[in-house]
């Protein structure tokens, strides 16, 4: 559903509610997002998940943003299958300059009716980013029960700390099984199957060019990944590239091909989900149609045998 205004929020019940951007809803959200639900079902509270859009940085600094590993409607849907409302406020100028105090106040407070506040490592908010944890407790604690609980950092099996930025950098680098590890799913791009060029379908592989939901999803490095295809109640193994497509002269933007081996049918108008098992190789330009062409049938020979051997999902 799409942001709101703070004035416009209402709760019925007393509520615990998780700050925070959760972008990428990675296995660090998810531990508080678990926390959260769990407590809250002890004490008979209503569990939400308050985050922002678009991304505060985004907002205070659009000359840097960076790519969103989740968009708003992803980012939701990730966190009502946590057993979590989500509830995405319009972050403007009028919210940026709400103060720390007067956002527990008038926000967390009177409207959404906290009892109970998740918060991740060293998290931030209010103008100036002048309110964390100290502050929030001291606006709404009493003397027999602390209302705050602050995660401490989740970390991975090779010692790094898991966040959101962490994730990015490595999808960034082509590391997708340390991304998908942080995650603790694999990495999706979702959108409808839109025309294209049909170059594939010329040199003998038909693909899917699938226009992206959210022009701001952050894409991995450029080259061939091996996956699955989620579309119509369907799943169907997959193979895909992105990038410029140098070889055709290059696009001026990038572009997401799934070729789905074995399926012939329409697929302009569906709906569907590219989820990104493996990395096979970057992309790089041919000196003719007919290496590319060499090339794509031993990319898809090669996924085949991963798949059969149980590497892709």
């Amino acid at each position: 559903m799409p942001s709101r205004n703070w004035k416009d929020l209402s709760r019925q019940k007393p509520t615990a509610i998780a700050l925070g951007n959760f972008d990428g809803v990675h296995l660090g959200h998810r531990r508080l997002l678990q926390a959260l639900r769990e407590e809250s079902e002890s004490r008979g509270l209503e569990p939400l998940a308050l985050t922002f859009d678009p991304h505060p940085r985004h907002f205070l600094s659009p000359d840097q943003k960076a790519p969103l590993l989740t968009p708003l409607e992803e980012k939701e849907s990730l966190i009502r299958e946590c057993g979590v409302t989500a509830i995405t406020l319009a972050f403007d100028s009028e919210l940026a300059g709400l103060s720390a105090e007067h956002f527990v106040r008038e926000v967390l407070v009177q409207r959404l009716r906290g009892a109970l506040f998740f918060l991740g490592p060293g998290h931030r908010f209010g103008k100036g980013a002048g309110g964390n944890a100290e502050s929030l407790r001291a606006s709404v604690g009493n003397s027999s029960e602390d209302p705050v609980r602050e995660t401490i950092p989740v970390v991975d099996e090779t010692g790094e700390i898991i966040s959101s930025s962490s994730i990015r950098r490595h999808l960034e680098a082509g590391h997708l099984d340390l991304a998908n590890r942080m995650l603790g799913r694999p990495y999706c791009l979702r959108g409808v199957v839109v025309h294209g060029s049909e170059r594939g379908r010329e040199i003998g592989f038909p693909t899917a060019n699938l226009g992206l939901e959210d022009e701001r999803k952050a894409l991995p490095a450029f080259g061939v990944y091996g996956g699955a295809v989620r579309y119509a109640g369907r799943t169907v193994a997959a193979i895909g590239n992105i990038g410029l497509r140098p070889t055709f002269s290059g696009d001026a933007r990038p572009s997401v091909e799934v070729h789905l081996p074995g399926v012939d049918e329409n697929l302009y108008g569906k709906e569907m989900t590219f989820e990104l098992n493996h990395y096979l190789r970057p992309e790089r330009k041919f000196d003719s149609i007919e290496a590319l062409r060499t090339q794509i049938f031993e990319d898809v020979e090669f996924f085949r045998k991963l798949s059969l051997q149980g590497t892709l999902r």
